[in-house]
């Protein structure tokens, strides 16, 4: 049998029609009519992924995929409703009880295609490979610093003034959410720190608290690939995807996006701070000429690269599905069953351009096709390039 998927809806017309859109696909379907049934379910049957409407009778879906994540973390969460549940689908995002969602009415062969994206997506986290990878670090499944008491505060329904006090308690993390508050682009001053989180959102917030509490975490010793490289790579990188869509594609960045950038080289951060040895002779034939493909590099070395690494992490710590695909295909964003095309493809441009700023030696290959699927020309990032190195 092959990936177990539950459906969670009240109407039994929904459910009925997804049985018969996933007759034949190789997945064994089973369905629910409320969250109840769902978890009674989920207690005596492993499921890969879950899938649940929003607004339903008692337990609502957003309560229900609370309890999966706090039962069963490492089962995919989905949310399957429509648009006049969004301000529900977005706080199941921030808070990470959901990975992602999928708006009804939905599109059979489109459904079916982002399933098996997930799916596919699952399975490179879970091979062989990765696990013998990741197995025998230390702290790799703990969320790290106050990222996890800023998260479960989050779940709970905490308000702003709650959050602001955790945050406050860490001097650097606090500074970093300021700073970020504070700047040009977001053209306020304020030295409150729930001032601040109501500014940004709390999906921005717990990503500075995330990079915050790596970058505390890590230790670093290669100057080529220094804590402050990184810390200016990843920075620039974002800003430069958010001018991306908003000047070039003429739109804002969608809300569970707005980080993807800042986060898309975390593999990259960890690998530097667990493998030190390896990634010295990496980055040292890297350096030489004799193969200019880091990731090639990586795999022959490690036989996973610095995108898996981040998008396993990432993916375990209950980032939204957008994210870890970013960090899983930044640097091959023309590979098939990608979801999020556009995403990848401005994160793949804000990545390039950004190493070629902060330290150009490590700016890989800039994939051309990318600039066809944007339909931008690199004459068009000029002007975000000049002025991005005039601010860095």
């Amino acid at each position: 049998m092959g990936n177990r998927i539950l459906f969670v809806d009240d109407e039994k017309a929904i459910l009925r029609a997804i049985d018969r859109l996933l007759f034949d696909s190789g997945y064994e379907v089973l369905t629910a009519e409320s969250g109840e049934t769902g978890l009674a379910m989920l207690a005596a049957t492993p499921v890969d992924v879950v899938v649940s409407d929003i607004r339903m009778p008692g337990m609502d879906g957003h309560q229900f995929l609370r309890k999966v994540k706090a039962l069963y973390p490492q089962t995919t969460r989905l949310i399957l409703s429509g648009y006049a549940e969004e301000n529900a689908i977005l706080n199941s995002i921030v808070d990470g009880s959901s990975n992602m969602y999928l708006l009804k009415p939905w599109e059979g062969q489109d459904l079916k295609e982002k399933l098996s994206q997930i799916l596919a997506a699952r399975e490179l986290f879970n091979n062989n490979t990765m696990l013998d990878f990741a197995k025998g670090l230390e702290n790799l499944s703990a969320a790290p610093g106050i990222f996890e008491s800023v998260g479960l505060l989050t779940e709970q329904g905490a308000d702003v003034n709650q959050i602001a006090e955790v945050i406050e308690s860490d001097p650097v993390v606090a500074a970093a959410v300021l700073r970020v508050a504070n700047g040009a682009f977001h053209n306020v001053k304020t030295v409150s720190i729930a001032k601040a989180i109501t500014i940004l959102g709390l999906r921005v917030v717990k990503t500075i608290v995330l990079l915050c509490s790596l970058f505390g975490f890590v230790n670093i010793k290669m100057p080529q690939l220094s804590l402050k490289t990184l810390t200016n790579k990843a920075i620039a990188a974002n800003r430069l995807m958010v001018q991306i869509y908003s000047e070039l594609l003429g739109k804002q960045v969608p809300d569970t996006f707005e980080t993807a950038a800042l986060l898309s080289d975390i593999g990259l951060l960890m690998c530097l701070h667990y493998y030190p040895d390896q990634y010295e002779g990496i980055v040292r034939e890297y350096m030489a000429g004799g193969d200019r493909n880091f990731v090639r590099l990586e795999k022959e070395v490690l036989k996973v690269g610095h995108q898996e690494f981040g998008a396993y992490l990432l993916n375990w710590w209950g980032l939204p599905y957008p994210i870890v695909e970013t960090a899983l295909y930044h640097h091959e964003p023309l590979r098939d069953g990608i979801m999020n095309k556009e995403l990848v493809a401005a994160v793949h441009i804000a990545d390039y351009y950004a190493w070629k700023i902060v330290s150009p030696e490590f700016a890989q290959a800039l994939e051309p096709g990318v600039l066809k699927l944007l339909d931008i020309r690199e004459e068009d990032l000029e002007p975000l390039v000049r002025r991005m190195r005039t601010e860095t």
